[in-house]
């Protein structure tokens, strides 16, 4: 008997590696707003800037971090992304102004999650897997809704009781106990430890896909008309979706729940998100991803309607679980179709572009949204905007032309 395929404990230690970097940064930020609000006396928007400042960091860090994990251990990166993930929450509880926060948040923890989190556990696992990369995407890319299940309303109780700064040093140390994980258990291929892709013996073939020698250069993606139609939807969805969740909390609170309640439908809502990428990661190697898409962004727009009527509580949890679920979906698809596009060898690369082209939504929608409530006193117009904007962009997924190889592995 063989052994068995080492690539599943990739796949589990990227789910925690987006369990741990994404369940204590994108997801519970919008629970810190009011009580940082109330300790600095600042709006909501200019503590949103803080939240436009790491998604700026992030996607810019991608492009570099991207080419990095193509060409050197990506264990010592995710390693490295973790410690500096924890320090900067570490030194963020005895931070004193304003500006220090949004600095070791936005800058510190940032660079830390595009080091560790969903950038170098997408190209890892799409160095160990071929035939079944969605499913193996799906089962990582359910470490953030369990990540966000499990922090969230333990994070939303805790600052009752230990304050913002005494949920920080928590979250520091959460932070640190990934890097050691990373290191022993994380190899870039299968070569590294003697197996293939897949597990598959030798003498069994593939699926027919874009071959791993078509690395693509950066000149080449930035050219391909493949690489605009699906940075520019996911960048549009993503960067609205993730400024949208870090006003979440402060709309609960203008509805009149607690910051309390808000942080059980949050967790709830995320954890949703673990059904959602189990199917639509499994789905995606069955059928044309250009399709789940739309019906995953499709899903995100309906509850972000919810939302806009003011809903009662029924409904504001079903939006927010909806959100959850339909969201959740996005990352493993988007993996999925860059793999199937452009090949394991680029993946990394294609990722971090895609993140460049996703800065102006993702670093604006937070301080925009807002600034929008500060404004007018409701999130009704920001959240409106959002719809909008997520139907243009999911029509630019029309741009994208599928090689005939890869339209008949995908479908």
């Amino acid at each position: 008997m063989g052994r068995a395929f080492y690539g599943w404990r990739i796949v589990a230690v990227a789910f925690l590696a987006q369990a741990i970097t994404i369940g204590l940064t994108l997801i519970p930020f919008s629970l810190f707003v009011t009580p940082l609000v109330d300790e600095f006396g600042l709006p909501v928007a200019r503590i949103q800037m803080g939240m436009g400042l790491f998604t700026f960091v992030m996607m810019v860090a991608g492009a570099g971090v991207g080419a990095l994990l193509d060409r050197f251990s990506i264990r010592w990166i995710m390693a490295g992304g973790s410690l500096l993930i924890s320090l900067s929450f570490l030194l963020m509880s005895v931070a004193v102004h304003p500006w220090e926060l949004m600095v070791l948040f936005g800058v510190g923890a940032a660079s830390g999650v595009s080091m560790a989190g969903p950038l170098a556990s997408g190209t890892v696992i799409a160095r160990w897997f071929e035939a079944k990369r969605g499913f193996a995407m799906g089962i990582s890319a359910m470490g953030p809704p369990v990540g966000g299940l499990l922090l969230t309303p333990v994070a939303g109780w805790l600052l009752a009781d230990v304050g913002w700064r005494g949920v920080f040093q928590i979250f520091a140390c959460v932070a640190f106990v990934l890097a050691p994980i990373c290191l022993l258990v994380i190899r870039n291929s299968p070569g590294d430890v003697g197996q293939v892709v897949d597990g598959r013996g030798p003498e069994e073939p593939g699926p027919n896909t874009l071959p791993d020698s078509d690395e693509w250069t950066a000149l080449k993606i930035v050219r391909s008309p493949n690489f605009w139609g699906l940075a520019l939807t996911l960048g549009v969805v993503f960067g609205l979706g993730s400024g949208w969740n870090a006003n979440v909390a402060r709309f609960g609170e203008d509805l009149g729940y607690s910051g309390q309640e808000v942080s059980v439908f949050m967790g709830i809502g995320a954890g949703l998100g673990i059904p959602g990428t189990l199917l639509f990661g499994r789905l995606a190697d069955r059928f044309a991803h250009r399709t789940l898409l739309w019906c995953c962004i499709a899903l995100h727009i309906g509850a972000i309607l919810i939302l806009w009527t003011l809903p009662g509580t029924v409904l504001f949890a079903a939006a927010l679980f909806l959100f959850g679920f339909s969201g959740a979906g996005l990352l493993p698809l988007y993996g999925a179709f860059i793999g199937r596009l452009f090949g394991p060898a680029s993946f990394g690369r294609v990722m971090g572009l895609g993140g460049i082209i996703a800065l102006p939504f993702g670093s604006l929608a937070p301080v925009l949204i807002g600034e929008m409530r500060d404004g007018s006193g409701s999130y009704q117009g920001a959240l409106l905007l959002v719809a909008t904007m997520m139907v243009g962009g999911a029509a630019c997924l029309a741009w994208i032309k599928v090689p005939k190889l890869a339209e008949r592995s995908a479908v």
